[in-house]
């Protein structure tokens, strides 16, 4: 049957189950758990030694070779920067630490700053500006750009932990609610419940899910204030600070983790209307929950047979 082994990493909790018969089938959770380990190691932007670290502080002075895991993943996000026409971008960093999220989050929520607010920095499409290079594994950044994969990168490893317990049996990987479910244990959908946000102890419906994926994103978590004004970790890239969207949570549902992570995201930093209109073409199915509590669905949501009566 069922194991199951859970761990802190990338800032939030990672549970992970298989459903294998296998007498070292923990071995697999493990080696889940060594995943995400060394993917933060070198792709965290709060950890001064991680290789991405080291490609910003670069920025400006010509291309640099860098592993094939940070190609991937940024090629990746760059390629969802253009797919939503710049709405998901990686290059906010220096948005993002003007807002003052300028270290983990743990540590942020203790922090206090009353110091004047300066004007958000420019640089829009940022994205557009970095050069890759396959043939040489190279990445280049203009002086003033720089790159945090975040959500991103924590959807890829979820996807690779999904296709490393492939082998093993029918698993689902969670990481702060970017999952993935693969196969069918018992021969049954993986039922996943999604939370209300503002009644967290109540259920908005139950997910039936297999070989596929989920991801929420909310700025109902991450948030802080400075000089008194309340800022949140979604920067919207039209404006370089926390996004005035009328959405407070979208959930998304598609191929990948990493797809997912994006469709929510993209959704919420548009809003009701013009996210749901986004999410209809992309083909991904979702609910958008608006800071009134009011709900939106898009597509035909995979329902746990419970929630369909």
């Amino acid at each position: 049957m069922l194991a199951e082994h859970h761990f802190r990493a990338m800032n939030t909790e990672v549970g992970v189950w298989l459903w294998s018969t296998s007498p070292i089938a923990q071995q697999a959770l493990r080696e889940v758990e060594q995943l995400f380990a060394d993917v933060e190691s070198q792709l965290s932007r709060f950890r001064d030694d991680s290789e991405l670290c080291r490609l910003n502080a670069r920025a400006g002075q010509g291309a640099v070779t860098v592993s094939q895991l940070l190609y991937r993943v940024l090629a990746q996000a760059l390629a969802a920067a253009r797919q939503t026409d710049g709405i998901f971008d990686p290059t906010l960093l220096p948005q993002l630490r003007q807002a003052g999220y300028d270290r983990s989050f743990e540590l942020l929520a203790d922090a206090r700053d009353d110091s004047p607010l300066p004007p958000a920095p420019s640089g829009r499409n940022g994205w557009q500006q970095v050069c890759l290079d396959p043939a040489h594994s190279t990445v280049e950044l203009p002086a003033g750009v720089a790159i945090d994969l975040g959500g991103i990168a924590k959807g890829w490893t979820v996807d690779r932990a999904s296709e490393l317990l492939a082998d093993w049996g029918p698993s689902l990987v969670d990481a702060g609610g970017d999952m993935q479910a693969r196969g069918l244990p018992g021969g049954e959908s993986w039922p996943v419940a999604l939370e209300d946000p503002f009644h967290p102890e109540r259920d908005l419906l139950t997910l039936a899910l297999a070989d596929c994926a989920v991801a929420t994103s909310t700025i109902g978590k991450r948030h802080w204030l400075r000089n008194g004004q309340r800022f949140h970790h979604l920067i919207d890239p039209r404006t370089g600070t926390s996004a005035a969207s009328d959405l407070h949570t979208v959930t998304a549902l598609a191929p990948s983790a990493m797809e997912a992570e994006v469709a929510a995201k993209t959704a919420l930093l548009l809003g009701t209307v013009a996210g749901a209109a986004w999410l209809g073409k992309s083909g991904n199915p979702a609910i958008l929950i608006q800071h009134s509590g009011q709900c939106t669905s898009v597509g035909q949501l995979p329902l746990w047979k419970r929630d369909e009566q």
